[in-house]
């Protein structure tokens, strides 16, 4: 174990303050309490001088009746559980065409790469079983949502499009 003054501290690792503020509430309309994570509720007045005195923040889009995170801030690549386990209700298997392997099992794969500009949020994020995520990016196998039905779809090397459930054979 090392102290923090030890020559192998991490200097550029810094601690984390979890503050949650509903956006109503931040508005100023609503009442609901802003939290502290590992504390409990705050008041609003302590929340708005911890969000003033931070160096850097991480936005989080949450279900307004759940508190699943849907959408994070461009800054931040890693799912979190809440998300992971929310994508694996909305999409329970790999998204590949015909592929029933459980979401569980699968890796989670920005549709639009993370480098290309891609967000980490439900609209962008799909389960892979780890073949047909090797197979993505190692071919010319490509997916893509319909913004409008949420469909995932594939298009072929050779640019056929296929629905994420095909209709049997």
């Amino acid at each position: 174990m090392h102290s923090p003054t030890s020559s192998t501290a991490r200097p550029d690792r810094r601690p984390a303050v979890v503050v949650t503020v509903p956006a109503l509430t931040l508005l100023g309309a609503g009442t609901e309490p802003a939290t502290l994570d590992g504390y409990g509720p705050i008041d609003l007045d302590t929340a708005r001088r911890l969000a003033g005195e931070a160096s850097s923040w991480v936005r989080v889009l949450t279900h307004p009746l759940t508190g699943t995170p849907l959408a994070l801030d461009r800054s931040t690549y890693r799912v979190p559980t809440a998300l992971r386990r929310w994508l694996g209700v909305t999409s329970p298997t790999c998204v590949f065409p015909g592929c029933g392997r459980p979401a569980r099992d699968c890796d989670l794969d920005h549709l639009t790469a993370w480098n290309d500009g891609g967000a980490t949020d439900g609209d962008n994020l799909a389960p892979e079983c780890r073949h047909h995520h090797r197979l993505r990016h190692e071919s010319r196998w490509g997916p893509s949502r319909d913004p409008v039905t949420g469909e995932v779809r594939w298009t072929s090397p050779l640019g056929a499009e296929i629905a994420e459930d095909p209709p049997p054979f």
